[in-house]
């Protein structure tokens, strides 16, 4: 028999209310019964009264707000444990993580994506709630060390399997061949996450006859690190969406006070430093210019038929800094068909392993890119990028997520 999952809707738009609603119960891979609220306060009505196994609140609703509802929620021991994705079509999301949500849902949504981050944070809710159950079980019966073996491995399993769902999802969030395809002559991602989940990203978007492209390296690795993707792709996506004109410079210094906001950065003696380093550039085809900026990552640079140049970015992170006024720099330099550049996260630098042990290092990835662009197919760049990392790193373990994109105009 088929589980039934109790999801509550709070929207104050009755389309927006009956399009969810709609879609789930529509869906016939899961049975959901689909609860609709008007607003925050009867959402938090209904949540004590019905426990539903999964929340999808709006965030600007009348009587009581959407981060005031979860806040309330949140509050109450009866219920705080229901997993709540918010909803908005504002820049409010760093505000609703702050509250309690565990994941956003950005408007206008698609059929494909409210389906996949429903079904994404039912299934974690239930892996957590097993977890939990398990642990009750071998902290109050003392089972043999046999079955407390078993217990562990099985536990171990359903994590390793909620990781390579969740990496699934963080891969769909991110770019497309397609999309990709699209908008350059050739490209390439080498992506080696250090586990399943990667705390690197790369990301693109194209308005106004502009490309951006832009590749991430999040604090940390593993879930903590994805989780700081998925902010920082939808940050990204919500700065360029809602900007007619947009520069290298300024897009990372609204994206580092977004993240300062998200993680409530002070600067707290004890505080973790977290956030991100990127590299960022922006392409203007009718111009034939390219804009620069970095937060600790640089850009490599190669023009077609010339030699590598490198353009680095500056000494700061997205994210808290003793000065968090000064802005970011921009750079501009001419391109044109054919000029190829590449962005890249520290984890291919600063990798152990080759025949004494030591870093791969930076002079010796700058050499490796150097002999990489004269390779003509973007795809025999990427192999060989591949393979000098196998080699490297035979015998060792890999120390962190490892990104590389090369772009060809």
């Amino acid at each position: 028999m088929n589980t039934i999952y109790k999801i509550l809707v709070a929207d104050d738009s009755v389309t927006v209310r009956n399009t969810v609603k709609h879609i789930l119960t529509e869906n016939n891979e899961n049975q959901y019964r689909v609860l609709l609220a008007n607003n925050g306060r009867e959402a938090c009505s209904m949540a004590f009264m019905e426990r539903p196994d999964l929340i999808i609140l709006d965030i600007s609703m009348p009587v009581m707000d959407g981060i005031e509802a979860i806040k309330k929620i949140k509050s109450n021991n009866q219920i705080k444990f229901i997993p709540i994705i918010a909803m908005s079509s504002t820049r409010q999301f760093e505000e609703a993580f702050s509250a309690g949500a565990v994941d956003f849902l950005l408007k206008p949504f698609v059929e494909y994506e409210l389906l996949t981050r429903v079904h994404l944070n039912l299934t974690l809710a239930e892996k957590n709630s097993e977890i939990k159950r398990q642990h009750e079980i071998l902290k109050n019966q003392r089972q043999e060390a046999i079955n407390q073996r078993d217990i562990i491995l099985k536990q171990k399993q359903d994590l390793i399997d909620d990781l390579l769902y969740a990496r699934f999802i963080q891969k769909a969030i991110l770019p497309s061949d397609d999309i990709l395809s699209e908008m350059f002559h050739g490209y390439f991602v080498y992506d080696q996450p250090k586990n399943v989940v990667s705390g690197d990203f790369f990301w693109v978007a194209h308005k106004n006859g502009k490309t951006i492209v832009t590749v991430g390296d999040c604090t940390g690795h593993g879930m903590s690190g994805a989780l700081m993707t998925m902010a920082g792709t939808a940050f990204l996506n919500e700065i360029v969406r809602n900007s007619e004109e947009f520069y290298a410079d300024k897009i990372l210094n609204e994206l580092r006070k977004r993240v300062i906001r998200l993680l409530n950065q002070k600067g707290n003696i004890g505080e973790a430093s977290n956030g991100m380093d990127i590299a960022l550039c922006i392409f203007d085809e009718p111009n034939q210019k390219l804009e620069f900026a970095g937060a600790n990552n640089p850009l490599y640079f190669v023009p077609a038929g010339g030699e590598l140049e490198i353009i680095k970015g500056d000494r700061m992170p997205i994210g808290f800094y003793f000065n968090n006024d000064l802005s970011f720099n921009k750079y501009e330099i001419s391109v044109s068909k054919g000029d190829t550049i590449y962005l890249f996260s520290d984890g291919y630098a600063d990798q152990f392993g080759g025949p004494q042990g030591k870093k791969f290092r930076y002079n010796q990835f700058r050499e490796l890119i150097t002999n990489t662009s004269k390779l003509s197919v973007m795809q025999q760049q990427n192999e060989f990028i591949q393979k000098t990392m196998h080699d490297w790193i035979e015998g060792y373990e890999q120390l962190d997520d490892i990104m590389v994109m090369g772009v060809k105009w």
